[in-house]
């Protein structure tokens, strides 16, 4: 799946992992979500390696990186990614973000918008929009937002049993074997650690803080994204109700430039639509 060992590179405030695959001109960054690592993208590194160079980091916190000696807000980890890139000798990158990953995806556009070159987002809504808009049916199927949320408690109950807790949100794509026992060890591996526990929901705690602050002061300025936009969401995921395309048209500087589509399954896009997945990314980057 690799053609390079899992590489480290060593910046100011944290060590960041990541993998390579392939020898295309152009870099493709894979940005992975919660609760998983970089591996949540094997299933489609191969064939994307056929055209690009595939980058694969481990969030700060997250996996075989290592822990922040500050934050763990998306800014913070978005300017991981660009100090990653630019160390990769590359000027622009193409960005696939899933899940929280996504969330430092949209940052870092935003932050950098000479630098992503174009961008697909899988299977969120923009932070903001999320924030201000919990109801009683929302919170109650994000309620580990909430639980994350709160100081030392979830790393001290969860790190009791990581497995069963992942187990828990991963059952889905346990029970149709989209996600393997090989990977599923992987994962719980990676969040045995309470300190890389803690990292991980430093992460959702700076959604409702720090990330959120920034996002609604863009937001009022004027700041949108730039690059064309792919959207992707599993149409038996909370969004399928949603109208994902119009709500990320609001946030983008020309509307005509974002698209989108369902895809079959649910959350767990790479995992669970790997083969709609790269149809979708090569449609998108045939045109962009």
């Amino acid at each position: 799946m690799f053609a390079d060992p899992a590489q480290t590179l060593a910046l100011d405030d944290v060590e960041l992992a990541y993998r390579t695959a392939g020898t295309g001109a152009e870099l493709l960054v894979l940005v992975h979500g919660w609760p998983q690592t970089g591996l949540c993208w094997r299933k489609l590194i191969d064939p994307l390696a056929e055209r690009f160079t595939v980058v694969v980091p481990d969030l700060r916190g997250y996996g075989a990186s290592g822990l922040a000696r500050t934050a763990y807000d998306k800014r913070s980890a978005a300017g991981d990614l660009s100090a990653l890139v630019r160390h990769l000798g590359a000027d622009t990158a193409v960005v696939v973000g899933h899940d929280r990953g996504a969330r430092v995806a949209h940052r870092w556009a935003l932050d950098h918008p000479e630098q992503v070159r174009a961008l697909a987002l899988l299977d969120i809504l923009p932070t903001r929009v999320v924030m201000t808009s919990f109801d009683r049916a929302s919170a109650s199927a994000m309620w580990h937002w909430f639980f994350h949320l709160q100081p030392e408690l979830p790393e001290l109950l969860v790190s009791a049993n990581p497995e069963a807790y992942l187990r828990f949100f991963l059952r889905r794509v346990l029970d149709s074997g989209d996600v393997d026992a090989q990977t599923f060890a992987q994962y719980v591996a990676a969040f045995t650690d309470p300190a890389q526990l803690r990292a991980t929901f430093e992460d959702y705690r700076a959604g409702f803080t720090t990330d959120l602050e920034l996002d609604e002061v863009d937001h009022a300025r004027g700041l949108r994204l730039q690059c064309p936009l792919l959207l992707l969401w599993g149409a038996d995921g909370g969004l399928a109700g949603a109208d994902v395309v119009g709500i990320w048209r609001e946030h983008h500087s020309d509307p005509a430039a974002v698209r989108g589509a369902q895809v079959p399954g649910g959350h767990y896009v790479p995992e669970e639509a790997p083969a709609e997945t790269l149809a979708a990314l090569h449609d998108f980057l045939t045109v962009h």
